[in-house]
This record gives structure tokens, sequence and C-alpha cells, in this order.
């Protein structure tokens, strides 16, 4: 695919990064074994929530994703929602029939490519969970890899020029002589952005890719594995050094909720040094438990997910003393 771009395009290139647009690819990123996204959820051992298969439906392991389901510049779950659930039959199903190829529908992408209700309703339950369950747990991380990838390159755009900045993005995007090449794919086209400009967004979207369809053309590119890395990587090792291998993993196992027998099996250790992890986890008000008739849950804290999460700012070595203090009591 090639993008026409002149003089005013160029000053209106910019970099943003609206999230509800990640929902359907992240999917996609989880399909794919090795992916630093599902790398990151998979150390949280989490189970695709079962309200949400609907999504395995209609997002591919590979490939494009239907548009419908990434509404543009939205940040707001409830919002998303309803803009997916407002999009016209024709489009849904003009959409998903690009991409079926000869995979034939099932009865419920059927209904939902006619509009109805009950279809419809099940669609926007399976968004929910998800962003629920998988996105909201890894936002911090997520959103801080992404934070660095953005200030990466706004620094090269201030100290290199828009033509360094756009040659970096991966090796297949390419600008040459007035023209931003992507190899995004089977399809190809000549593509005059005629002053719109070109917003360009980092994703956990594995392989570059343009959308047209929005508003703003904008193209997306996967963030570095090596971003992922240095920022998915300081989390754990901040916990790590803060709480001590053992707990930092039961600390890391209850990004999924689960009973003191279920952790012992997790994290394999004892059923007694389960116990006694998760009780000194929630003396330092990183863990809360909950009984559930014989047995007790035990689940993170927003503060224990922070904890998980947080990056290397001002302040943080004094979280992580004060972790080891309170966890050590």
């Amino acid at each position: 695919m090639r993008l026409r771009m002149n003089v005013e395009d160029l000053g209106q290139i910019r970099l943003g990064w609206p999230r509800m647009c990640e929902l359907p690819v992240s999917v996609q990123a989880l399909q794919q074994a090795g992916h630093p996204y599902q790398r990151l959820w998979r150390s949280g051992r989490a189970v695709f929530p079962r309200q949400s298969r609907r999504l395995l439906e209609l997002v591919p392991a590979h490939g494009d994703v239907p548009l419908f389901l990434a509404p543009e510049m939205v940040d707001d779950i409830d919002e998303a929602i309803e803009i997916v659930l407002s999009t016209p039959a024709s489009r849904i199903r003009a959409e998903l029939d690009a991409g079926r190829g000869s995979t034939r529908w099932s009865s419920w992408i059927d209904d939902l490519s006619r509009g109805r209700v009950k279809a419809l309703h099940e669609l926007g339950t399976a968004i929910r969970t998800y962003h629920d369950q998988v996105m909201a747990p890894l936002r911090l991380v997520h959103t801080r890899v992404v934070a660095a990838e953005l200030s990466r390159r706004y620094h090269q755009l201030a100290a290199e020029g828009i033509a360094a900045m756009l040659n970096d993005l991966h090796p297949s995007i390419r600008w040459r002589s007035a023209s931003l090449e992507v190899a995004a794919g089977p399809t190809c086209a000549d593509v005059d952005l005629s002053g719109r400009g070109l917003q360009v967004m980092p994703s956990v979207w594995p392989r570059p890719g343009v959308a047209l369809g929005w508003g703003q053309p904008t193209l997306v590119y996967p963030i570095p594995h090596a971003i992922w890395l240095a920022e998915a990587n300081a989390r754990y090792d901040g916990a790590v050094a803060a709480l001590g291998v053992t707990r930092a993993a039961v600390l890391q196992a209850l990004v999924e909720a689960h009973t003191t027998t279920s952790l012992a099996s997790a994290v394999s250790i004892s059923l007694s040094s389960a116990s006694a992890h998760a009780a000194a986890l929630r003396r330092a008000g990183l863990v809360a438990s909950r009984r559930d008739g014989k047995a007790v849950v035990h689940y993170l804290t927003p503060l224990g997910l922070e904890v998980l999460t947080a990056s290397r700012q001002p302040g943080s070595d004094r979280l992580a003393m004060a972790v080891r203090r309170r966890g050590e009591a």
C-alpha cells in the first residue's frame, strides 16, 4: 500500500493511541504464541473468559481485524460498546464477509450480520467481559509500554526528523519519494492523503496496517519486542526485589483469583506456604481474601496490581522498600 503525502500531510503527522481500538487486535495477539502481549497475559496464568469466546469467532489469529470492533479515538468502554453495537448491519456483514475467505459462518455470526438483538447483546457482553478480565488487569503495564514507545518516537521525531522516524517504525514500512509504502498484506492500493494528515499509532497488533476507514487515516505498527521486555520485565523484577521470588510469584498468580489450594498448585508450593504468603501479602494491603463456602479465595487489591505494574518513576524505590517492610512484618 502506497500513501502519497504532500507538505500539508507531513505537517499533520501525529502520534496517538486510542486505547479502545486495541481491544480487538489484542484478541488477535492472544492467539499468537510468543507474542509479548500474550506472554504478559499468560504470566498471570489467565484463562480466556468463557463469555468472551464470541470474539474468537470474529477476530482471526492472523489477517485483518473487523474495523467495526475498533471504534476510533475512544477510551471509554461504555462508549466503545455503544458505538460497536450501533454499527449498521450492512457494514458488519461487509467487513466480516471480506475477512471470511472460504470459512463458513456460524449461526451466531449470521445473526450478528443481520443485526439481530440477541446476537448484538452477546457481542456487548463478550466485549465488556474481555475488557474487565483481560485488558483491565494488564492496563497499567500496557500503558507504560505504549508511553515508553511514544516517548522514544517523539524524541526521534525532534532529533532526526519525520523520514528517519517513519523508516525506523518497522522493516515493512518505508518512506520513499513523498510516499509511505506499507507492506500490509495482500491488499495493493495507491492512496493520496490529500491534506488529511496521518496518525501514527503503536499497537499490540503483530504487523503493520493502515486504517483508511477511520475519519483520520492511521498507520498502525507493532510495538517493538525490546520495549515490551524493558517495561514489562522491569515491573516484575521490581516486585521480586521488594517481596522475594516466591512471594512475587504468589502476587503474580493472584492476577487471577485463587483458593489457597489452587494458589499452592499454581506456584508449586505447599498449602501451608501458600496460606502464609497470602496472609503476609494481605497484611501489606496487596491481597484481599474472602470466604466462599469452605474455601478462602484470594485476589489482588488495586495496590497489589499497582505494585506488579509500577514503572520506574520517582518514588518507586520507596514504594518497594515500604512493601518489603510490610510484607515481612
